[in-house]
Protein backbone atom coordinates (compact mmCIF):
# COMPACT_ATOMS: atom_id res chain seq x y z
CA UNK A 1 0.00 0.00 0.00
CA UNK A 2 1.55 3.33 -1.07
CA UNK A 3 1.93 5.78 1.74
CA UNK A 4 0.53 9.25 1.07
CA UNK A 5 2.56 11.89 2.89
CA UNK A 6 0.28 14.55 4.37
CA UNK A 7 0.86 18.17 3.51
CA UNK A 8 -0.07 21.27 5.45
CA UNK A 9 -2.90 21.73 2.93
CA UNK A 10 -4.39 18.44 4.19
CA UNK A 11 -4.84 20.11 7.56
CA UNK A 12 -6.42 23.36 6.38
CA UNK A 13 -9.93 24.11 7.60
CA UNK A 14 -12.43 22.20 5.51
CA UNK A 15 -15.65 22.08 7.48
CA UNK A 16 -16.80 25.49 8.61
CA UNK A 17 -18.30 27.75 6.00
CA UNK A 18 -19.27 31.22 7.13
CA UNK A 19 -22.97 31.45 7.91
CA UNK A 20 -23.71 27.82 7.10
CA UNK A 21 -24.76 25.02 9.43
CA UNK A 22 -23.23 21.72 8.40
CA UNK A 23 -24.24 18.20 9.34
CA UNK A 24 -21.64 15.89 10.85
CA UNK A 25 -22.37 12.18 11.02
CA UNK A 26 -21.34 10.44 14.22
CA UNK A 27 -20.71 6.90 15.35
CA UNK A 28 -19.31 5.17 18.43
CA UNK A 29 -16.65 2.72 17.28
CA UNK A 30 -16.06 -0.28 19.60
CA UNK A 31 -12.26 -0.08 19.94
CA UNK A 32 -10.36 -2.75 21.87
CA UNK A 33 -9.85 -0.28 24.74
CA UNK A 34 -13.43 1.02 24.81
CA UNK A 35 -15.65 3.47 22.96
CA UNK A 36 -14.00 5.68 20.33
CA UNK A 37 -16.23 8.53 19.17
CA UNK A 38 -16.15 9.61 15.52
CA UNK A 39 -17.64 12.39 13.41
CA UNK A 40 -17.33 12.70 9.64
CA UNK A 41 -18.45 15.26 7.09
CA UNK A 42 -20.92 14.51 4.31
CA UNK A 43 -17.89 13.82 2.10
CA UNK A 44 -16.48 11.32 4.62
CA UNK A 45 -13.63 13.44 5.99
CA UNK A 46 -12.85 12.73 9.64
CA UNK A 47 -13.89 15.89 11.51
CA UNK A 48 -13.50 14.71 15.10
CA UNK A 49 -12.42 11.67 17.07
CA UNK A 50 -11.95 11.01 20.72
CA UNK A 51 -12.41 8.93 23.81
CA UNK A 52 -15.34 10.87 25.25
CA UNK A 53 -18.67 11.83 23.66
CA UNK A 54 -18.34 14.47 20.98
CA UNK A 55 -20.25 17.58 21.91
CA UNK A 56 -19.02 20.40 19.69
CA UNK A 57 -20.51 22.68 22.33
CA UNK A 58 -18.31 25.58 21.26
CA UNK A 59 -19.37 25.21 17.65
CA UNK A 60 -23.01 24.17 18.01
CA UNK A 61 -24.05 27.10 15.86
CA UNK A 62 -22.10 25.55 12.98
CA UNK A 63 -22.88 21.85 13.33
CA UNK A 64 -25.82 19.51 13.49
CA UNK A 65 -24.80 16.06 14.75
CA UNK A 66 -26.60 13.05 13.31
CA UNK A 67 -25.85 9.46 14.30
CA UNK A 68 -25.12 7.47 11.16
CA UNK A 69 -22.77 4.48 11.34
CA UNK A 70 -22.96 4.00 7.57
CA UNK A 71 -21.52 7.45 6.91
CA UNK A 72 -18.58 6.44 9.13
CA UNK A 73 -18.18 3.10 7.35
CA UNK A 74 -14.83 3.70 5.64
CA UNK A 75 -13.35 5.15 8.82
CA UNK A 76 -14.52 2.11 10.82
CA UNK A 77 -13.21 -0.27 8.15
CA UNK A 78 -9.75 1.30 8.32
CA UNK A 79 -9.83 1.29 12.14
CA UNK A 80 -10.70 -2.44 12.02
CA UNK A 81 -7.67 -3.04 9.80
CA UNK A 82 -5.45 -0.95 12.08
CA UNK A 83 -6.48 -2.85 15.22
CA UNK A 84 -6.07 -6.19 13.40
CA UNK A 85 -2.50 -5.17 12.55
CA UNK A 86 -3.00 -5.04 8.78
CA UNK A 87 -3.01 -1.24 8.35
CA UNK A 88 -0.12 1.08 9.17
CA UNK A 89 -1.40 4.27 7.56
CA UNK A 90 -4.87 5.77 7.38
CA UNK A 91 -5.90 6.78 3.88
CA UNK A 92 -8.62 9.17 5.00
CA UNK A 93 -9.27 12.83 4.46
CA UNK A 94 -8.89 14.75 7.72
CA UNK A 95 -10.95 17.88 8.27
CA UNK A 96 -9.41 20.14 10.90
CA UNK A 97 -11.11 23.46 11.45
CA UNK A 98 -9.40 24.54 14.62
CA UNK A 99 -5.93 25.08 15.96
CA UNK A 100 -3.17 27.61 15.51
CA UNK A 101 -0.57 27.55 12.76
CA UNK A 102 1.92 26.12 15.27
CA UNK A 103 -0.52 23.38 16.31
CA UNK A 104 -1.10 22.49 12.65
CA UNK A 105 2.68 22.31 12.13
CA UNK A 106 2.99 19.93 15.08
CA UNK A 107 0.04 17.78 13.95
CA UNK A 108 1.50 17.55 10.45
CA UNK A 109 4.82 16.45 11.93
CA UNK A 110 3.05 13.80 14.03
CA UNK A 111 1.58 12.36 10.85
CA UNK A 112 5.10 11.80 9.57
CA UNK A 113 6.20 9.61 12.47
CA UNK A 114 6.45 6.14 11.02
CA UNK A 115 4.25 3.32 12.29
CA UNK A 116 5.93 1.55 15.21
CA UNK A 117 8.32 4.46 15.82
CA UNK A 118 8.32 7.17 18.48
CA UNK A 119 9.76 10.66 18.79
CA UNK A 120 10.27 12.90 21.80
CA UNK A 121 8.58 16.25 22.30
CA UNK A 122 11.95 17.97 21.89
CA UNK A 123 12.62 16.14 18.60
CA UNK A 124 9.23 17.32 17.30
CA UNK A 125 10.09 20.87 18.41
CA UNK A 126 13.32 20.72 16.39
CA UNK A 127 11.54 19.29 13.35
CA UNK A 128 9.02 22.16 13.31
CA UNK A 129 11.77 24.74 13.70
CA UNK A 130 11.11 25.62 17.35
CA UNK A 131 14.10 24.13 19.15
CA UNK A 132 13.57 24.41 22.89
CA UNK A 133 9.77 24.49 22.60
CA UNK A 134 9.14 20.94 23.85
CA UNK A 135 6.54 22.16 26.34
CA UNK A 136 4.65 24.05 23.60
CA UNK A 137 4.78 20.91 21.47
CA UNK A 138 3.33 18.97 24.40
CA UNK A 139 0.46 21.44 24.61
CA UNK A 140 -0.20 21.14 20.86
CA UNK A 141 -0.07 17.34 21.05
CA UNK A 142 -2.54 17.46 23.94
CA UNK A 143 -4.97 19.47 21.79
CA UNK A 144 -4.91 17.00 18.90
CA UNK A 145 -8.58 16.65 17.86
CA UNK A 146 -7.99 13.44 15.88
CA UNK A 147 -6.11 10.96 18.09
CA UNK A 148 -5.01 7.74 16.37
CA UNK A 149 -5.46 9.35 12.91
CA UNK A 150 -2.96 12.07 13.86
CA UNK A 151 -0.77 9.68 15.88
CA UNK A 152 0.03 11.65 19.01
CA UNK A 153 0.49 8.33 20.86
CA UNK A 154 3.88 8.08 19.11
CA UNK A 155 5.26 11.04 21.07
CA UNK A 156 7.07 10.19 24.30
CA UNK A 157 9.21 12.11 26.82
CA UNK A 158 12.94 12.25 26.07
CA UNK A 159 13.55 11.01 29.62
CA UNK A 160 11.72 7.75 28.90
CA UNK A 161 8.36 6.35 29.87
CA UNK A 162 5.03 6.86 28.16
CA UNK A 163 4.08 10.39 29.13
CA UNK A 164 0.45 11.41 29.08
CA UNK A 165 -2.16 10.70 26.40
CA UNK A 166 -5.25 12.63 25.42
CA UNK A 167 -4.85 14.75 28.54
CA UNK A 168 -7.78 17.03 27.75
CA UNK A 169 -10.33 14.23 27.81
CA UNK A 170 -8.95 11.29 29.81
CA UNK A 171 -7.73 10.63 33.31
CA UNK A 172 -3.98 10.05 33.41
CA UNK A 173 -4.24 6.31 34.14
CA UNK A 174 -6.79 5.65 31.39
CA UNK A 175 -4.81 7.69 28.87
CA UNK A 176 -1.60 5.85 29.74
CA UNK A 177 -3.30 2.46 29.27
CA UNK A 178 -4.62 3.43 25.83
CA UNK A 179 -1.26 4.88 24.76
CA UNK A 180 0.55 1.72 25.90
CA UNK A 181 -1.98 -0.43 24.04
CA UNK A 182 -1.45 1.52 20.78
CA UNK A 183 2.35 1.50 21.06
CA UNK A 184 2.35 -2.24 21.88
CA UNK A 185 0.04 -2.93 18.92
CA UNK A 186 2.38 -1.11 16.53
CA UNK A 187 5.49 -2.61 18.11
CA UNK A 188 4.18 -6.17 17.68
CA UNK A 189 3.40 -5.51 14.02
CA UNK A 190 6.83 -4.03 13.22
CA UNK A 191 8.58 -6.84 15.13
CA UNK A 192 6.67 -9.41 13.07
CA UNK A 193 7.63 -7.64 9.83
CA UNK A 194 11.29 -7.21 10.82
Amino acid sequence: MAKKKPTLEDLRPQIRERGKILTLYTHIYPAPFGDFYLAVTREGAVAAAGFTPLTFQQDSRYYILERNKYACGEVCYQLDQYFQGSREFFDLELALDRGTTFEHDVWLRLMRIEYGQTMSYSEIAQKVGRKGAARAVGNAVGKNPLPIFVPCHRVVPATGGLGHYSVQSLEKETGSKIKKYLLDLESRRTTTLG
